[in-house]
């Protein structure tokens, strides 16, 4: 982080299985969000098809390796370009 610089993340999460009825019981209630930032597309997700979400969209656990692919992937070409190394794919 440069010196004096501050970064700061906004995510807002709404549950939008509230749609489909309240949540009653473990079975009965829709595990979709949405997942919103300023300026950026809504991200719709779920939860893993194992508890009970649409496999149709990401799920947190899913949404956890991009973050994590990602940022190594990052670091990995700043390393390369520090060190002169040139990256084609």
């Amino acid at each position: 982080m440069t010196e004096g610089r501050k970064h700061i993340y906004a995510i807002d999460m709404v549950w939008t299985g509230a749609e489909d009825g309240p949540a009653k019981d473990y079975r009965g209630y829709s595990r979709e969000h949405r997942f919103t930032a300023p300026g950026k597309s809504a991200l719709p997700g779920s939860a893993n098809p194992a508890f009970r979400g649409d496999a149709r969209l990401y799920n947190l656990e899913e949404l956890l390796l991009a973050a994590l692919s990602g940022c190594h992937m990052l670091w990995y070409l700043h390393i390369c370009t520090a060190n002169k190394i040139t990256v084609i794919a």
